[in-house]
């Protein structure tokens, strides 16, 4: 009887097996394969190794119940009730009720019901106890791994993952709260012809020359439902930003889904700066009248160093102009004052910009002025008055008159120094002592006093002028036979002073004489007139500085014949005198005879 029991018991069992194998597609255990299973509660990820070499990895949601240890795969389940009741999709039984399945769906065999909140949770702590995957991975676990596989359930690292953690696609909002998971290989999955898309409208294909390039700017990248994987995408090529060109770049995106896109974008690095000229220094300052070098040290670049230097366009402002006038030499005689304004133009060939750069140069006259007229050396007249300032004349380099700037000083002869004198000194400056004097000029540049111009004129000053010849008588009448000292009262000086009086010459000419006669001092003093008529006696004074100054003055002297009168001689009635006159006392007058004294005294004893 019991044995019966025991039949039919066991007859019972086996149906019950075979109607959950037949509905539920309960599968029988398998000999154990080469893959081992290690699942990491702490970082909800399974790692499969193959002959202990790790080969592949899911992300996965485990429970605070999923048990700690090692187990073996006993049953596998296509479908199967879970908790709520909720369903899963290719079981693997871990151990007890502890199931590797799918995420689960609120209708049994509704490929259209997984609940897609607990999808989004896939790769943290979510679940009751069980392991949940996507279908893809739950179904690889279901298709490989035969029953009696090891399982090891640990508390781990991420070190412990040996390749890393996988990525589960998220479902976005819009496609509702549950439907197909999208990993699932079954026909109709709404989600299998879906793929990854890259995104470059909004790039920016013209980098600039030099610039900073990021490959990534404006492009990005989204996975088969839309959601932004842009920090996953990869990118072929490069782009060298210091060369000119076009330069092809390769995007590529997988997705957690494993499918991929791509798409290419040319990038071309121009120059749109404009070019670079270098080397002009302004503001400066030159002087009038100097050269100036327009293209010394002036380059002209582009961005990308090629050299523009020789097609440097020059264009000039003179100073007090308004318009641009173009300049084709290289250097330039500044002989304007004022401000130059140099206009320098160049255009980048690989743009068409053109570039300005102006050069201010302020040309000024610093330098000494001109001092003109001034002679080195000049003699001039004892006590003359002279314009100091006749024919002088100062001018600056550019041309100004600075004639009225000229400063005079004079030295005079022992002065140990210089006097300034006024414009009215200058104009009629009198030389009162004889030696040299020193006259100095100078002017100074009204734009800068330190560029002084100076030159000094050496005067002597000297008397060569006849000198004066004074107590000279135009006319003298004598008696024959009188002696005179003819020098008495006549005297000679110089202008300046000097007596010349021992320096007079006499010379006399006798009546009927047709020379004169040189006397000498001692003659001169005591000359006695011994003809009777007239004597010219001639006075003469050279100047010792000059031989042909010489003051001469005549005197006439008349000579008349001596009276002699004697006792015995009457007077005669032609005298106007009579003895009856009186006051004559009565005597008797004689009548004086006339005597000539030729020879009894010759001029010659007193040569």
């Amino acid at each position: 009887m019991k044995k019966s029991r025991t039949k039919i018991l066991v007859v019972f069992t086996l149906c019950l097996l075979l109607v959950s194998a037949v509905f539920l597609g309960k599968e029988t255990a398998q000999a154990a394969g080469n893959y081992t299973i290690r699942i990491n509660k702490a970082t909800n990820v399974v790692t499969v190794y193959s002959n202990g070499a790790p080969y592949k990895a899911f992300v996965c949601s485990t429970g605070s119940a999923t048990p700690i240890g090692t187990f073996r795969t006993s049953q596998k389940l296509r479908w199967h009730v879970l908790d709520g009741p909720s369903y899963g999709q290719y079981c693997t039984r871990i151990v007890g009720g502890i199931l590797f399945h799918s995420v689960w769906y609120y209708v049994n065999g509704d490929y259209a019901s997984q609940s897609y909140v607990q999808y989004n949770k896939l790769g943290t702590t979510a679940s009751h106890g069980c392991v949940r995957l996507t279908v893809a991975d739950s179904k690889w676990i279901y298709d490989n791994c035969p029953l009696g596989t090891s399982v090891t359930v640990f508390w781990g690292s991420s070190n412990d993952d040996p390749l890393g953690k996988p990525e589960a696609i998220k479902i976005p909002a819009k496609y509702g709260s549950r439907g197909w998971d999208p990993t699932d290989p079954m026909a109709g999955n709404p989600y299998s012809n879906l793929r990854p898309a890259i995104y470059a409208s909004g790039v920016q294909t013209r980098v600039e020359y030099g610039s900073d390039f990021n490959p990534y700017n404006g492009v990005g990248a989204f996975d088969s439902l839309g959601n932004n994987i842009t920090g996953k995408m990869t990118c072929i090529g490069s782009v060298n930003t210091r060369r000119l060109g076009s330069y092809p770049l390769t995007y590529t995106v997988t997705d957690a889904l494993g499918r991929s896109a791509s798409t290419s974008v040319t990038y071309y690095v121009v120059d749109s700066q404009k070019a670079t000229i270098t080397g002009v220094t302004t503001p400066l300052t030159k002087e009038y009248n100097s050269t100036l070098k327009l293209r010394s040290k002036i380059k002209a670049t582009t961005v990308d160093g090629k050299n523009l230097t020789s097609k440097i366009k020059i264009k000039v402002i003179y100073p007090k102009g308004k318009s641009e006038k173009t300049y084709k030499k290289d250097t330039i005689k500044l002989t304007k004052l004022g401000t130059y304004k140099f206009n320098y133009y160049v255009t980048n060939p690989n743009n068409g910009r053109e570039t300005k750069v102006t050069a201010k140069v302020t040309v000024k006259d610093t330098k000494k002025p001109k001092l003109t007229g001034v002679p080195a050396k000049k003699t001039v007249e004892y006590n003359s008055a002279k314009n100091l300032k006749s024919k002088i004349k100062a001018k600056l380099v550019s041309g100004k008159n600075v004639t009225s700037k000229i400063i005079v000083k004079v030295k005079t002869p022992g002065s140990k120094k210089f006097v300034k004198l006024s414009d009215k000194k200058c104009k009629s400056y009198k030389f009162q002592k004889l030696g040299t004097y020193r006259v100095q000029y100078s002017v100074a540049n009204p734009g800068n006093k330190k560029a002084v111009a100076q030159k000094t004129t050496v005067i002597t000053v000297k008397d060569t002028k006849a000198p004066k010849l004074l107590g000279v008588k135009a006319e003298k009448s004598v008696e024959c036979e009188e002696i005179l000292n003819l020098k008495s009262g006549v005297t000679a000086k110089l202008l300046s002073g000097k007596n010349m009086t021992s320096k007079i010459a006499i010379k006399v000419k006798a009546p009927g004489a047709k020379k004169y006669i040189t006397l000498s001092a001692k003659g001169a003093q005591k000359y006695c007139f011994d003809k009777v008529g007239v004597y010219t006696v001639e006075y003469s004074v050279a100047n010792p500085n000059n031989a042909k100054a010489v003051a001469k003055k005549t005197m006439k002297v008349t000579v008349t014949p001596k009276e002699i009168v004697s006792p015995d001689d009457p007077v005669t009635p032609d005298d106007g005198v009579t003895p009856d006159d009186p006051g004559t006392n009565n005597e008797p007058v004689t009548v004086s005879r006339f005597v000539m004294l030729n020879d009894i005294i010759k001029p010659e004893d007193f040569r």
